[in-house]
């Protein structure tokens, strides 16, 4: 028993720690652990500046390799005692029943136990599946084979996830440093009234940094544990394959009870929670805001209500009393006088104007994409819409909880601001420069302009720059 541990040993430290293969040109690091030259090499493939040892993570020298040419003599000796190991079958050694001082011939595959003959008796193994060790000894040696491939696999992906995530810092620090960035110019185009937030919010950034660090490098250790238990798994497949049978046997159900319970652990991803700050349009960095956050919507006459005219350049949408006839869509509106917009906002910060003049019914807005069949056949219910809206002479923010508000001046001209990441979707009066209503909520489907128009001739126009002015 001792021999066979000992060349199970010997044979566990001549593999390389990568490929888990026999050394092959062996080359040692600074740190003093051992590789394939071809190993290491493709491992620091994608590195320039910082070279982690595989096994300890100590940083190294590219070019200060040893060849290691007196480990390769003892590797060749290895696979030799293997080859000879392997061939003697020691069939004259015989194993005793504890309970029956019988030899152990037996196999029970249901309980994974060795037995005599005088153990299958009933009722102990009454109905199991049992074979000689000859054969089950055989059977889960070729199963143990078919662990080797896979963990080899997990190993190597598991490797490659380490290098990937060594990279992360650098991309975390490069993300926070363009966000600082976008943050310090706006808060030098509003600092008057941003002073005081500017300290905060780059405070939290500087948290939010350290703290998924905190958490990328636990996630990396998380790794680096996992891959060292799938190599001691692996240690102890090369260890059992070279056992007599009865011994093989003995150990098999501990083993594979160890490796079916270990789980890899989850990849971490680096997602900065997006920091904004407000904009209050009376102030002269309004133009900067619409020239750097407008965009150029469109309506979509296939959603078009079949009472709605859509003019040839997609801006100009009116009622009309006689219904138009159009092709049948899925996404068209059938109830409700509503026409969505174009583009589909899936991030980011947008800005557009809407030139609702004196009509005296509309709704402008931001809608989910998806909204329900149900709910594009009639809105009145909460269904992913938020809009500001007039009916008769009350102005109303509609959303999951409906507000009243009270207006000092009408609007002829609706500023909407959508900030996808923060979860805010604003409305303002052109007319006069001012807030009106913010919307607060989490978004995580595809968003879209959103259009109700009244039962009058006057149209809504989407505009830009001061044409709503």
């Amino acid at each position: 028993m001792a021999v066979s541990s000992a060349l199970a040993g010997l044979q566990a430290e001549a593999n390389c720690p990568i490929c888990l293969d026999y050394l092959r040109d062996p080359v040692t690091t600074e740190c003093g652990h051992n590789f394939c030259r071809c190993c290491i090499q493709q491992s620091w493939a994608d590195l320039s500046d910082r070279f982690p040892c595989p096994v300890c993570r100590h940083s190294c020298r590219e070019t200060h390799l040893r060849s290691n040419t007196q480990l390769g003599r003892v590797i060749d000796i290895a696979k030799l005692l293997h080859i000879s190991r392997s061939k003697r079958k020691r069939r004259d050694e015989r194993h005793l029943c504890e309970r029956h001082n019988r030899v152990l011939t037996l196999f029970c595959e249901e309980d994974l136990q060795v037995l005599c003959p005088a153990c299958v008796r009933p009722p102990d193994h009454q109905g199991h599946w049992v074979r000689p060790v000859e054969e089950a000894a055989s059977h889960h040696r070729q199963r143990l084979g078919s662990y080797i491939e896979p963990l080899k696999k997990q190993v190597a992906d598991i490797q490659k996830l380490i290098s990937i995530q060594s990279k992360k810092p650098l991309e975390l620090k490069e993300k926070v440093e363009n966000q600082k960035l976008e943050l310090l110019s706006e808060f030098e185009c509003l600092k008057q009234f941003l002073d005081r937030d500017q300290a905060a919010v780059l405070s939290r950034l500087a948290d939010e940094e350290k703290d998924i660090q905190q958490k990328l490098s636990a996630n990396i250790t998380a790794f680096s544990n996992y891959i060292s238990t799938l190599k001691g798994l692996l240690s102890k497949v090369v260890e059992n394959s070279v056992l007599s049978e009865v011994e093989l046997l003995s150990q098999i159900k501990h083993f594979y009870k160890k490796s079916e319970d270990e789980i890899s652990p989850s990849i971490f991803s680096i997602q900065l929670r997006r920091e904004g700050c407000s904009f209050p349009p009376q102030y002269s960095a309004l133009q900067k805001i619409i020239k750097k956050f407008g965009v150029d919507v469109i309506l979509d006459p296939e959603t078009a209500h079949p009472n709605l005219i859509v003019s040839e350049d997609k801006k100009d949408v009116r009622f009309a009393k006689r219904k138009q006839n159009v092709p049948y869509f899925p996404k068209r509106f059938t109830t409700n006088t509503v026409v969505l917009g174009f583009p589909y906002f899936y991030s980011g910060r947008h800005f557009w104007e809407v030139e609702v003049g004196d009509k005296s019914e509309w709704a402008v807005g931001i809608c989910r994409d998806s909204l329900p069949t149900k709910a594009r056949r009639s809105l009145s219910a909460w269904q992913g819409c938020w809009r500001l809206q007039l009916q008769g002479d009350r102005y109303n923010a509609v959303g999951a909880v409906p507000t009243l508000l009270l207006l000092d001046v009408k609007p002829r001209g609706i500023g909407i601001f959508l900030d996808y990441e923060l979860g805010e979707i604003s409305f303002y009066n052109i007319t006069e420069k001012s807030h009106i209503y913010t919307f607060t909520d989490t978004f995580t489907r595809p968003l879209r302009p959103y259009f109700y128009v009244g039962p009058d001739s006057k149209p809504l126009r989407i505009c830009t720059g001061t044409d709503c002015e």
